[in-house]
């Protein structure tokens, strides 16, 4: 029987041996006390002032160790901002794995990003001066950052929460974020040289920019006001409860069924506009009501309005979601006989406070 070989510095079940183990780990320590005061140095004095003579230093590691780890300086400089990028997505990842909506994803990840920079200021400057003194490394964090974007977007397009925007354009909505959050670093953290932390306000008016803009920014229709009637052509539909109807609908979804009289046509014997406007608003605003701990105040209205309308009734069909200070409501009017297509879609948003649920209360 011939006798099992073990690989050297394996132990007989083919596992490295604990000194072999210890070796490993003592290297990926040294590595990490490298790029960790690496970081320190760059942040504080930039990549012009920084040596390996300071690193080495600042990591209390013999200088002959450094090329053990790094052929030069500039190989260093290489791998720095591609390795905190790495570590500044992991970071985000981990605030963000329990949430599957798209928008509150994305809030969480802004906060977390300028989190990271709290703990992190060093970065901050790595990142910016990377361009001229790290270009490679630049250039691979951008690329990192851009396509854990773009896997994100890319299932929120699928999920068609991004109605208007081509595929492609999903690459402009990336750098537009990734230039947001460095623009406001400057402004809001470090004018002045000193790091801080961004102001909550600041974070509300970017997610109402961003999440706005998405939802309905690629639309191709520009937001409407309802045309004014006369009171006795709208106010009487609009005022009489009973042609108007809040239905019992599908989890998520808020219905309004309307009845339709001739008080509701136009000369053309179409439903006019101002009608299937104000279904639209009264659908929405009852699905963000669902989930506001407050009354929702209506910030912008996008509409399309595919086909014409009938004399037919019509249902209107809402879905709410948001976090925080902003509800984003999808609306699609159809004809009530199940017709299957619609007669009017709408994007709108809301500003509103979220309800407390069980978990938040616990």
């Amino acid at each position: 029987m011939l006798e099992k070989k073990t690989p050297e510095g394996s132990d007989a079940n083919g596992e490295a041996a604990p000194g072999r183990r210890r070796r490993a780990d003592r290297a990926i320590e040294t590595r990490r006390k490298l790029i960790d005061a690496a970081a320190e140095v760059v942040g504080a004095e930039g990549y012009a002032n920084a040596s390996v003579a300071k690193i080495t230093a600042r990591a209390k590691i013999a200088q002959g160790t450094f090329y053990n780890y790094f052929a030069s300086q500039q190989d260093l400089f290489d791998h720095l901002l591609p390795e905190l990028g790495t570590e500044l997505l992991g970071f985000i990842r981990a605030r963000t794995a329990q949430e599957e909506g798209s928008f509150a994803r994305e809030e969480i990840g802004f906060r977390a990003f300028f989190d990271f920079l709290a703990e992190r200021p060093a970065f901050y400057r790595i990142l910016n001066e990377a361009e001229t003194f790290a270009p490679k490394a630049y250039h691979d964090h951008m690329r990192n950052m851009a396509e854990g974007y773009m896997r994100a977007l890319s299932r929120s397009h699928a999920k068609g929460e991004l109605p208007g925007f081509e595929r492609r354009e999903l690459e402009v909505i990336i750098y537009t974020m990734l230039a947001a959050r460095n623009y406001l670093s400057y402004r809001y953290l470090f004018r002045d040289g000193r790091s801080r932390r961004l102001p909550a306000w600041v974070d509300r008016a970017y997610m109402k920019l961003m999440t706005g803009g998405m939802v309905y920014g690629g639309t191709t229709d520009r937001p409407r006001r309802a045309r004014r009637s006369t009171p006795s052509a709208e106010s009487a539909v609009i005022g009489d409860a009973a042609h108007f109807r809040l239905e019992p609908a599908e989890p998520g979804e808020t219905r309004i069924d309307l009845e339709v009289t001739d008080a509701c046509l136009g000369a053309d014997g179409a439903i006019r506009r101002g009608i299937l406007l104000k279904l639209i608003e009264a659908a929405a605003t009852a699905a963000a009501s669902e989930i506001s701990a407050t009354p929702p105040r209506l910030l912008s209205l996008s509409t399309a309005f595919p086909n014409a309308a009938g004399d037919e009734d019509l249902t209107a069909i809402a879905r709410a979601q948001g976090s925080g200070g902003a509800i984003h409501v999808s609306v699609e009017v159809r004809a009530a006989n199940g017709s299957a297509r619609p007669v009017a879609t709408a994007q709108c948003v809301y500003e509103a406070e979220r309800r407390a649920t069980m978990e938040d209360e616990s």
